[in-house]
């Protein structure tokens, strides 16, 4: 296997324990250039063997050590034996393994891949051409591990970068729709074939069973809500006159399908239309919410978009403040893992000075415990969830 050097000076991040070397970090000039994809023995500019790599010299993330790997593409049994052992670790944190996140890139040390699981199909989100590579081989082991369909996705940023197919992949059997359990009798929609990421966000499975108590006996307010998560557990917890808004008319229908399957009393108010259009609407009528939550998409899709994303948050939560009722919960959500916590925080905080509203912060969430962190990459903790009293 070639090689690869990283310049003088450029390898304490990882020997630190952190896995990515950037384009700017590496020497291309002493080893022969990769192909994209290429898994190579990456070395500090001394010699110190880091270990394998894939590697692509046109992205900005040039080479993602791969720690766990035995070789550069192993065979379907290693991944049996890899997936199932990370099952394994599901079911203990979480004593969940049916609907959870089975592999989580970077934090279980295969960075480029992700794999979602929705009852007995798995999503493979393989972000980069090496994993892409692999992909074949490790949809064969999902396969022989019971599930009957793995779908892998294409229509990615990360795999536009990498040069990859945006066309989806299915092995075994095709399966459209899945139903998310979200608490007792409740479910929503996860469309696996026309839906987003990789067909729902399970990363906020707890987040919602913490908030939805809090909306118990008053109305709430689900804001770039997609199938409904957080809303369908407030309606569940006792919240009436629950109101979903988002952009997506078939997300919305989906939302009133969920509510119908898990034999909610009444009617979801469905309000389509761009979230800061929308709030800024209800505000102007006079309408208030006991409970708002403010979920939206990323923000910041480059470090040159932080600033940008940080005034987004901080209108988002203003215009949420100015439909939430006196003594009510607002939770602020941020899935964009270029903004450090403590500036999203802040961003929030100047907007209730802002609308003189005074809050105290009642707790401060990440992702599920089947979305783990590395310790050496902050990156890798990019789901910041923000639970306000708000006087």
């Amino acid at each position: 296997m070639d090689p690869i050097f990283l310049l003088p000076r450029e390898d304490r991040r990882l020997v630190a324990g952190h896995l990515w070397a950037f384009s700017n970090e590496i020497d291309w000039k002493r080893a022969s250039r990769p192909e994209p994809g290429e898994t190579r023995l990456l070395f500090s500019a001394q010699g110190r063997d880091l270990g394998l790599a894939d590697t692509h010299p046109g992205t900005l993330i040039a080479a993602r050590l791969q720690p766990l790997l035995p070789s550069a593409d192993p065979d379907a049994s290693w991944w049996n034996e890899t997936l199932s052992r990370l099952r394994k670790n599901r079911l203990a944190w979480m004593r969940e393994d049916k609907f959870c996140r089975l592999v989580n890139a970077d934090a279980d040390l295969l960075p480029g891949l992700t794999i979602d699981l929705f009852g007995d199909t798995a999503v493979v989100a393989a972000q980069t051409a090496a994993m892409e590579r692999r992909a074949p081989v490790i949809a064969e082991a999902l396969l022989a591990m019971g599930f009957a369909g793995v779908r892998r996705i294409g229509g990615t940023r990360a795999r536009e970068l990498e040069g990859l197919s945006p066309e989806d992949v299915w092995h075994g059997t095709p399966c459209d729709m899945a139903w998310v359990p979200l608490a007792e009798g409740v479910v929503a929609a996860a469309p696996l074939a026309s839906g987003q990421k990789t067909g729902f966000f399970l990363d906020q499975a707890q987040n919602r069973r913490f908030v939805a108590p809090l909306a118990e006996g008053g109305s709430a307010l689900d804001v770039c809500c997609y199938t409904g998560g957080w809303g369908l557990c407030m309606a569940q917890a006792g919240a009436k006159n629950v109101a979903f808004v988002d952009g997506d008319a078939k997300a919305l229908g989906l939302v009133r399908e969920g509510w119908t399957r898990s034999g909610l009393a009444g009617a979801p108010e469905l309000l389509e239309g761009d979230a800061f259009k929308v709030l800024e609407s209800l505000a102007t009528e006079g309408r208030t919410f006991d409970t708002v939550v403010l979920d939206p998409p990323a923000f910041a899709k480059s470090r040159k978009t932080i600033e940008q994303a940080l005034a987004g948050y901080h209108k988002l939560a203003r215009l949420g403040l100015r439909v939430l009722a006196p003594g009510g919960t607002l939770v602020t959500c941020s899935c964009s893992g270029l903004v450090d916590p403590d500036d999203f925080r802040q961003a929030v905080g100047q907007a209730f000075r802002k609308e003189r509203r005074p809050a105290r912060l009642l707790a401060y969430r990440g992702a599920a415990p089947d979305h783990p962190v590395h310790p050496a990459m902050i990156e890798t903790e990019y789901l910041k969830v923000l639970v306000w009293s708000v006087d």
